[in-house]
């Protein structure tokens, strides 16, 4: 029986003259696939490896072998439409591109990713929730709490003379971020998701050096 593997394609590159080269995420890791032939417009596997798609595909215990047996999971037409939110959620993908390493626990880090790609805030939920496979556990405990602090990845309190990067009131909100889990109502104005979204940028770029392209200032 053929071992199979679902994937998220986060990426395509164009290979040869009418090849593709899919760089794929799964359960088990990184891996790219030689999609041969599929820029035809009458190949069977054309609609199915395009950016931002979850597939089925035979498994091989290899860094990249040819695509086969490939099957369409989810083509994630709704986010695709909306070209404004794309432009967001493929903050997942560029997490997944940059960041994530062969060390990780892919099968949480992909089931995140995939679940996160349906939810309105999943880009933001995302990268907060990905910082503990990082290595960086955000603490959000403490007496009479009055903001959060990006150097300690703490919230500071009345009895600290630390300073807080942000107010108490976007705290609270990254917490719930954090801490999501699936059902959560989360609501969210535009000056709030600013403010979040500029504290994602700042965290990433401090402690892991690394500058979030999908976060514009």
């Amino acid at each position: 029986m053929t071992k199979t593997s679902k994937g998220l394609i986060y990426k395509t590159q164009d290979y040869k003259e009418s090849s593709k080269l899919l760089f794929v995420y799964t359960p088990s890791g990184k891996i790219t696939l030689v999609a041969s032939g599929v820029k035809s417009y009458k190949h069977e596997f054309r609609v199915l490896s395009q950016y931002l798609t979850e597939i089925e595909f035979a498994y091989q215990d290899k860094d990249m072998y040819p695509l086969s047996k490939a099957k369409l999971v989810d083509e994630f037409t709704d986010l695709k439409k909306d070209y404004s939110m794309l432009s967001k959620q493929a903050l997942i993908l560029e997490i997944i591109d940059h960041l994530v390493t062969v060390d990780l626990d892919h099968e949480k880090i992909y089931g995140l990713a995939i679940e996160m790609l349906r939810q309105p805030f999943g880009y933001m939920i995302f990268a907060l929730k990905s910082l503990f496979a990082f290595g960086y556990r955000l603490n959000f405990i403490g007496d009479e709490p009055t903001g959060f602090s990006i150097k300690n990845a703490s919230v500071t309190t009345l009895n600290q003379s630390e300073h807080s990067d942000i107010d108490l009131e976007t705290t609270i909100q990254i917490a719930a971020l954090y801490f999501y889990k699936t059902g959560d109502s989360i609501q969210l104005d535009a000056p709030k998701i600013r403010h979040i979204e500029q504290f994602i940028k700042t965290f990433y770029r401090y402690h892991m050096e690394y500058d979030l392209k999908g976060l514009k200032e």
